[in-house]
């Protein structure tokens, strides 16, 4: 039987809040990137897979701050540019590795587009060879995990403290994230007895606006650590649709802030209980449960601030969902030999 502490992934979880807190405290240019976006007429924040949601949280987090942001998947980006003289780029890429996000920051050099680049510490982006258009801000080391937890959160904080030098106070007080953190890993107990209750069934994940990204991120961390079927929406364009397949086995994560779609999301999460499915209701003490929902309470944020640690019990439900099956969780499935053989002819 594989417990949670045998994966890689779960001290990096538990490191989140001092990585977090000594990502605050560090010297790098954050000024300088602040003023490289809020001198841009448009702000394209910009990732992949995890990186994405990063970039879609950070999205939220310059609209608060006032500047015109807009998210993309460093693919679109790269392959279809539409960047233009004025804008400026925040571009997400932890390791320096991957296709797109390279192809992207390539381009950006290639314009003179200013960007501002959020990576790991000893990230294998050829840094000396950047010109002076590029701002690169350090997270945290390589993440152990193919599950990236604690390299998510880092950049997110590290987003957050930019628009916090962009407009002081606009996304509340950053300082506030790492006990926010620590709050979210002391829910632990009770999603280890989540996980046990969801031994069976496929899971949803809903969230609107700031929240849409952390069920984006469930989505992919519960996906790839324990390799149950999950998928991901929007609430009310899940109500439009896709609703009508619900079924009572589904399991149902539903992230939520203090907003206006707070409501609307009360009631699409109650439909759901109502039809017989589980479901859990990851939110601040404010934003109260929808009756029969577990209430997994995260302190109180704002909703841009909020997505930091409303990820972490995404995290920890996708480690114990793969303890209790006995899954790999941290080496992206490379242990089936066919699908490493066929990941192994194309490159991230």
């Amino acid at each position: 039987m594989t417990s949670v502490s045998d994966y890689r992934l779960y001290p990096a979880i538990q490191a989140q809040p001092s990585e977090c807190a000594k990502l605050l405290s560090s010297a790098q240019p954050f000024e300088r990137a602040a003023t490289t976006l809020s001198q841009a007429t448009r702000v394209w924040t910009v990732g992949i897979g995890t990186s994405y949601n990063a970039a879609n949280a950070a999205n939220w987090m310059l609209r608060a701050a006032g500047l015109e942001a807009r998210p993309m998947t460093s693919l679109e980006f790269a392959a279809w540019p539409t960047v233009a003289d004025g804008d400026a780029v925040l571009l997400f890429a932890h390791t320096g590795r991957k296709t797109w996000s390279g192809n992207s920051l390539d381009l950006c050099i290639e314009r003179g587009i200013p960007t501002v680049l959020i990576t790991k510490i000893e990230t294998e982006f050829d840094l000396d060879s950047f010109p002076d258009s590029v701002t690169v801000l350090h997270t945290t080391t390589q993440d152990p995990s193919s599950m990236y937890t604690v390299s998510h959160t880092t950049a997110m904080t590290a987003a957050a403290a930019i628009a916090d030098h962009v407009s002081p106070g606009s996304i509340g007080d950053t300082a506030e994230i790492p006990s926010a953190l620590a709050s979210a890993l002391a829910l632990e107990d009770e999603i280890a007895e989540l996980a046990a209750e969801w031994s069976s069934g496929d899971l949803i994940a809903l969230g609107a606006g700031p929240m849409l990204a952390a069920a984006e991120e469930a989505h992919i961390k519960i996906a790839e650590a324990s390799r149950r079927q999950i998928r991901h929406q929007e609430p009310e364009s899940f109500l439009h649709g896709p609703v009508v397949q619900l079924l009572d086995s589904n399991r149902i994560l539903s992230f939520a802030a203090g907003d206006e779609s707070a409501e609307r999301s009360r009631v699409i999460t109650r439909l759901t209980t109502d039809m017989g499915c589980s479901a859990a209701w990851i939110a601040p003490p404010s934003v109260p449960a929808p009756e029969s929902a577990r209430h997994l309470a995260l302190p109180e944020l704002s909703p841009e601030l909020l997505g930091i640690p409303a990820v972490v019990p995404a995290q920890l439900l996708a480690a114990h969902l793969a303890a209790n099956d006995d899954v790999n969780a941290d080496d992206f499935r490379t242990d089936v030999p066919e699908f490493r053989a066929a990941l192994s002819r194309l490159s991230l």
